[in-house]
């Protein structure tokens, strides 16, 4: 599925770094390869204004999927268009770009329905973590029928709570045991060996290995034993 995103932000750098994150999230960061990110070709930046007038017009002519909308513009308040966007019953989800570090603004960005509300300076993992958010409700309202306790614990986040260990043990970051997960995601139904989920994400067969071990002890996985060509026995890994 492929997301249309406009970014409203007056730093031109900061737009721009944005922009190239969703397209090329693995290349910002100076690590392009062959294999970049399972969310490479997901996002369609198809705009993007430095002031409120032209964002305005931008959304007179568009609905994104996603808005990128910094708070403090050079003509005017992103909570102003926000404010008659939901007026206007737009629905596209937004996240808030911004500096400002008041208790008032978060509030009000909270009353206006913001997905999420991210604080400059931006941190890229932070903003992966907003975007797997994103497509995880995206994909929930997409999938489903009727409303279900699993999709209203999916849309407001329960689950993430509910699954989130408190402490991740030593040697497991967040940012990789996320990519591993997405992998499983993706390819729902295939078994990976630890070679080949390293190959995916751009890690060594041992990392792989021992996040997998991890995932595999939270129930998260299951494995089996395959054996290859000179019959050495390898254990692959499914999502359970």
């Amino acid at each position: 599925m492929t997301y249309s995103v406009v970014i409203i932000e007056d730093e031109l750098e900061v737009a721009q770094l944005i922009a190239q994150y969703l397209l090329l999230p693995n290349g910002v960061a100076g690590n392009q390869t062959a294999r970049q990110s399972l969310r490479q070709g997901q996002y369609q930046v198809v705009g993007i204004a430095a002031n409120l007038s032209t964002a305005t017009a931008l959304l007179q002519a568009i609905e994104p999927d996603l808005i990128l909308l910094d708070i403090h513009l050079p003509d005017g308040n992103g909570l102003e268009l926000l404010t008659d966007l939901r007026r206007r019953s737009i629905k596209s989800e937004v996240m808030l770009l911004t500096a400002a570090k008041e208790v008032e603004t978060l509030e009000k960005a909270m009353q206006l329905g913001a997905c999420d509300f991210l604080v400059k300076p931006l941190m890229l993992n932070r903003l992966d973590q907003a975007l797997a958010r994103f497509e995880s409700r995206q994909q929930c309202l997409s999938d489903a029928n009727e409303v279900t306790q699993s999709m209203v614990d999916t849309l407001f986040g329960s689950n993430e709570q509910s699954k989130a260990p408190v402490r991740l043990p030593k040697g497991v970051d967040q940012l990789t045991l996320k990519k591993i997960i997405d992998a499983f995601k993706e390819h729902k139904k295939t078994p990976f060996t630890a070679q080949q989920m390293g190959d995916l994400v751009g890690v060594s067969r041992s990392t792989a290995r021992r996040y997998l071990e991890y995932l595999l002890e939270a129930e998260q996985v299951s494995a089996d034993q395959s054996y290859g060509s000179i019959g050495r026995p390898e254990r692959c890994y499914k999502m359970a």
